[in-house]
């Protein structure tokens, strides 16, 4: 049996990467029983997202997630009686293996923790998609930096455990910078959520739709898309239009300027489809994440452009560098507030429809690499060498 378990979102958040995980899981091992555990609202979301028969396919078991904010005392002693619960449910057998689809610091611990008092341990999976304090500087204070991620990766051994990151840039800087998680940690490619994707192209015309997907927090760089609203709508009218497809959360700061805006952020989650409604008629996708918070994170963002075939408009940092690298012109490149301004700008005054073009049959490729049944084959040498 494959056991996957959300242990921390229970909303609609991480439902496309979910549903794209357990259909490459699916993809990989179409006669093993395979089981996901996480919160009702969320499975219901999962479930309408993979469609029928996969979802038929699955069994289906209800937990209470940790919610996000928890601090890390209280998360790692709620986390403890969960991890214990999946454990116990799973079968000894040499196939069986357990998959956290997220993880905290206080999450690596706590399995750990468990697994210490156990006599036989199944292999786990745990997918890292933040992973503050690995490389670069890290906290002074000795009781901040034990709850960082490297001291979970380090404390107590991960004889059995296997890391997954989202993108082999993240896991190049982190083999880097930690030698000690050497055949520990391994790159999945972020897969494609089955039932999305575009069904015809979106031609280069005016208005040019530039979008801002998601949470419009600071760490994702809204600020800096506000402020090119403002420039540019100033400067050329309705020839440009910029669209947030996304919301403000209860602990976000509101950002001044939005009048600029022709789609506003929501004043709370939006659903999935009311999200693929709004994504559908952009014609270009703006990524100014800052530098920091995405220096070892994977963007979801990132994966709905090359899911809707939209070209992106991304800060140079080595998740978006590496794509660029790797697939050629799935849009531009920006180096600072000024460079997107410019960037847009000359998208604005050539209008170079054959290029646009280009850049749409570039994204197509990458997201057929991403397919569920073109990633098993990679997922399941990363289980073999797990056993």
């Amino acid at each position: 049996m494959i056991l996957v378990c959300e242990i921390t979102f229970s909303d609609t958040a991480h439902v496309p990467f979910n549903a794209g995980l357990l259909a490459t899981i699916r993809a990989a091992f179409p006669k093993e029983d395979l089981s996901f555990w996480g919160a009702a609202a969320h499975m219901e979301e999962l479930k309408k997202q993979m469609g029928q028969p996969l979802a038929s396919s699955i069994a289906w078991s209800e937990i209470l997630p940790i919610p996000q904010g928890t601090g890390y005392g209280e998360r790692f002693f709620r986390e403890l009686p969960v991890i214990r619960r999946l454990l116990r449910n799973l079968p000894q057998d040499s196939t069986s293996r357990l998959l956290l689809t997220s993880a905290y610091p206080s999450t690596v611990l706590a399995l750990k923790a468990v697994r210490c008092f156990r006599s036989k341990n199944p292999p786990v999976q745990m997918v890292l998609h933040w992973l503050s304090g690995v490389v670069g500087k890290r906290y002074r204070r000795p009781i901040k930096r034990i709850q960082d991620m490297k001291t979970a990766l380090t404390l107590l051994g991960n004889n059995g455990i296997q890391y997954l990151v989202l993108e082999e840039s993240i896991r190049d800087r982190v083999l880097k910078n930690s030698s000690l998680l050497s055949g520990k940690i391994e790159a999945l490619e972020h897969p494609i959520a089955p039932n999305e994707g575009a069904s015809k192209t979106v031609d280069l015309s005016e208005p040019v739709r530039f979008g801002f997907l998601g949470l419009t927090i600071q760490a994702k760089g809204f600020p800096c898309f506000v402020k090119l609203a403002n420039v540019v709508t100033a400067k050329y009218g309705r020839c440009a239009e910029f669209h947030v497809i996304g919301f403000l959360p209860k602990d976000g700061i509101p950002v001044n300027g939005t009048e600029a805006l022709a789609t506003k952020p929501a004043g709370v989650q939006m659903t999935r489809a009311n999200f693929i409604q709004g994504v559908t008629p952009l014609h270009f996708i703006i990524l100014p994440h800052e530098v920091g918070p995405y220096a070892l994170a994977a963007s979801g963002v990132l994966l709905d452009a090359i899911a809707w075939e939209k070209p992106v408009i991304a800060r140079k940092i080595p998740i978006f560098e590496s794509m660029f690298e790797r697939y050629g012109d799935i849009g531009y490149l920006f180096s600072d507030d000024s460079d997107l301004t410019r960037t847009v700008e000359q998208i604005l005054q050539t209008a170079d429809t054959s290029r646009y073009r280009r850049q749409v049959l570039n994204l197509r490729s990458v997201r057929k690499s991403r397919a569920p049944e073109v990633l098993a084959a990679a997922y399941r040498e990363m289980c073999r060498k797990n056993t």
